[in-house]
């Protein structure tokens, strides 16, 4: 049986969870596949079996039949779209995945990243697993706002980022502004169509309407 760690309040498990989701498939109704639900909050990311399995102690992870591990959310997520569903939300044509691809990217390091490196050196919940400088909030959530103008001018007269479905460069998007809110980055000022954006795209996938944890199992 794969095995799929998760915590589904965090940007990078989520980014596997959307992408489900946005095929129409619940993770916990996978018939080959054990969700397990791992709680950051105890620090069980910590414990020596999860760490044996993964030395990075982060999520998601992808364990295989044949005892590969998948512990980055690109590569599991694009395990996941390949394997799962029909359409691929990766790109249906080399074209379109080096567009995606693209917009992934720019959306991941520039918007992402540099609000995930805000939270980590600003929450006091990161101050005993990061050397947290305060110096680095500020001009990291600058460069996010100002890269979250170029998608504003991308979505001009439309839905989505690449073509006319959801892609997997709208996820990583989403997921960068939903989490700037916890920096009190409103999403909803960004601009009239990073607005409609977010709200389209909450409106199907935010933490709320997504599936709630099970009782934590921890890894076998």
């Amino acid at each position: 049986m794969k095995k799929l760690y998760v915590t589904r309040t965090a940007p990078n498990p989520r980014k596997a969870l959307i992408l489900l989701a946005s095929k129409g498939i619940d993770v916990d109704d996978i018939d080959d596949v054990d969700l397990v639900d791992i709680d950051f909050a105890s620090d069980e990311q910590m414990s020596d079996e999860f760490t044996k399995m993964n030395p990075m102690q982060t999520v998601p992870v992808l364990t295989l039949d044949d005892g590969t591990v998948l512990n980055d959310s690109q590569a599991v997520c694009e395990y996941l779209d390949r394997v799962y569903g029909e359409r691929s939300v990766m790109g249906n044509d080399v074209v379109q995945r080096a567009q995606v691809c693209s917009m992934r990217r720019i959306a991941e390091f520039e918007v992402l990243y540099n609000l995930m490196l805000a939270f980590q050196h600003s929450h006091p919940s990161k101050a005993q697993r990061v050397e947290q400088v305060p110096e680095f909030v500020a001009p990291s959530i600058a460069r996010a706002t100002k890269a979250m103008a170029y998608f504003e001018t991308a979505l001009v007269g439309r839905d989505y980022l690449v073509g006319e479905q959801l892609s997997f460069a709208d996820i990583v998007l989403y997921l960068g502004l939903d989490f700037g809110k916890i920096l009190k980055v409103n999403p909803n000022e960004q601009g009239e169509n990073l607005a409609r954006f977010y709200q389209m795209m909450n409106e199907q996938f935010s933490i709320k309407k997504m599936a709630k944890a099970k009782p934590t199992k921890g890894p076998e």
